[in-house]
């Protein structure tokens, strides 16, 4: 099993697509799926490979962190 941590789409140059991860990091990705500037993301080996909402990925960060989900 993989676990991807959420990134969220800061800049879309061409090709080029920069995700930022929670902590501020950020990196380079490829993507097989449409993304917009803002989107949230997964990504498995530099490439995004699903966009999630922005909701889901704020409660995946927060189980992440510690902190409690709501399931």
């Amino acid at each position: 099993m993989c676990l991807t941590i959420p990134k969220k789409v800061v800049e879309i140059d061409g090709n080029k697509i920069v995700v930022e991860l929670a902590n501020g990091d950020r990196q380079s990705v490829k993507s097989i799926v449409a993304l917009e500037i803002g989107d949230f993301c997964l990504t498995q080996q530099n490439v995004a490979i699903e966009r999630i909402d922005a909701d889901y990925a704020g409660e995946l960060i927060e189980i992440l962190k510690g902190g409690k989900a709501n399931v």
